[in-house]
């Protein structure tokens, strides 16, 4: 028995007591944002997610590459994919997967990446041993979108479902997970996918049910509601999360794959009257960046609080169930605890498989705009999701090593209660390389003790810590 054991046996209870997953994305630019936005792995709490995905990389020469010059390590540095992965360390149920691919990288390497079936092998030969150079769990496909947008053919929307199988027969054999980012439009998920084929071949899809209205958009519009307006038509009756769901699994999708996203942002316009502050009101091309994220038309959830908190006035709208706020000609549709609530209750309702988050770094991670401690977004999503399920999250307190077993792991190897902390810690001894035992000393979460008989953290009422 050793670490891993210990893992299993935690993640299968878990699984029993719920089915859901908790996805985080986090974006390897948001390293750029000014002071105290600015974003590292090390400001990532790993007990908030089941996965996490970090975006991304990109294909250079039809193969997976590092974008950012401080992706991977060097003799000098540990990079930000080492970085990240070493954070299944603190919470070893953790998966760290790599997405590839993104709205701004485009279509068109893809589309001909996907075109000729030799790229596709030597492609899915690489992403293996890139994978696990780096430590991660599998891989996250963000193409956006097969058949869709200048650069891709008619025809990709089936080389994607070959593309995946391809990639799925390998990955099977090499124990690594197959996920990806699906569009929310319906236009885009009817001509972009085989959605009944390829989910056969992925782990989850991360549905991405957001970015519904922009400033692209010539009148005021939610960036993610759950209902539509009674007065859209056309396309647009189809742009919200309930129809988008339930779309997919019209079409075939099973739902425990199913991923319904929940952003921590906004999408922001400029008024042109600004007495005229409803959903629908005319619009003047995007609201002004936000101080943190500085891009035009686009708030974090960190910068909508410190608005809301200077006097920003906010409405609810009873109709598509979502807020929006408003100042002068400024503007800004977002999420709250709400509007995320009645779409957790609809994931429930409809037994999805989790809920992914975009994106980790634009919650308040370090609590220093919305006066509701770190992380407000996504702790009150876990709460929502995973009620008073067990914690998994673990943390290693010291190391030793010695050439025989003792008193603490009486077997030589497996996991055991540390009785002298009435079991609010545990061991982990295991045998190295060398030939030696390892002690490892983990602490429970708080309130937790660890229970020797099914040997994960239990609570205290269901523990015996007997010396």
């Amino acid at each position: 028995m050793n670490i891993l054991f210990l893992s299993i046996m935690t993640f299968l209870l878990i699984s029993c007591l719920s089915a859901t997953r908790l996805v985080c994305y986090t974006t390897n630019w948001s390293q750029y944002r000014p002071e105290p936005g600015r974003f590292f792995p090390e400001n990532i709490d790993p007990s908030l997610c089941t996965h996490l995905i970090y975006a991304f990389a990109v294909l250079k020469d039809g193969l997976i590459s590092a974008f950012e010059w401080n992706d991977e390590s060097t003799s000098n540095s540990k990079g930000l994919y080492e970085r990240t992965t070493d954070l299944k360390k603190l919470n070893p149920n953790l998966k760290v997967l790599l997405a590839v691919g993104g709205w701004n990288f485009g279509p068109a390497q893809f589309s001909n990446l996907v075109s000729n079936t030799e790229s596709v092998r030597r492609f899915v030969q690489h992403s293996v041993q890139f994978l696990k150079r780096y430590n991660f769990d599998g891989l996250d496909i963000d193409w956006e979108y097969p058949a869709n947008r200048e650069g891709s053919r008619p025809e990709d929307k089936i080389n994607f479902t070959k593309f995946i199988q391809e990639l799925k027969n390998v990955f099977v054999s090499e124990n690594l997970m197959l996920t990806a980012a699906l569009a929310a439009s319906k236009s885009v998920i009817d001509s972009a996918y085989e959605i009944d084929k390829i989910i056969k071949n992925l782990d989850f899809i991360n549905i991405m049910t957001y970015d519904y209205h922009g400033a692209w958009e010539s009148v005021t519009g939610l960036n993610a509601p759950f209902y539509s307006r009674p007065e859209e038509t056309g396309e647009m009756k189809f742009f919200n999360v309930n129809f988008t769901i339930n779309y997919y699994i019209q079409k075939g999708a099973p739902r425990d794959k199913i991923n319904i996203g929940l952003a921590t942002y906004g999408r922001s316009f400029k008024l042109v009257n600004s007495n005229e502050n409803q959903i629908g009101s005319p619009s003047n091309g995007p609201g002004s960046a936000g101080e943190f994220t500085r891009e035009a038309g686009f708030l974090a959830s960190y910068e909508i609080c410190k608005k809301l908190i200077v006097g920003w006035t906010q409405r609810w709208s009873q109709v598509q169930k979502a807020p929006y706020a408003f100042s002068n000609d400024q503007w800004v549709g977002f999420d709250n605890e709400q509007s995320y609530d009645i779409k957790i209750n609809f994931m429930k309702n409809l037994n999805l498989g989790g809920a992914m988050i975009w994106a980790i770094d634009m919650d308040d991670f370090n609590g220093e705009f919305c006066r509701m401690g770190n992380y407000p977004v996504i702790n009150f999503i876990k709460e929502k999701i995973f009620g008073e399920n067990l914690t998994t999250t673990t943390k290693t307190t010291s190391t030793s090593s010695t050439t025989k077993p003792n008193n603490k792991c009486p077997n030589g190897t497996g996991t055991y209660a540390d009785k002298d902390s009435n079991c609010r810690k545990f061991y982990v001894c295991s045998l190295d390389s060398q030939g030696n035992y390892r002690i490892e000393i983990f602490d429970c979460p708080a309130d937790l003790l660890f229970d020797d008989k099914i040997k994960i953290c239990n609570y205290p009422n269901q523990v015996i810590c007997l010396k």
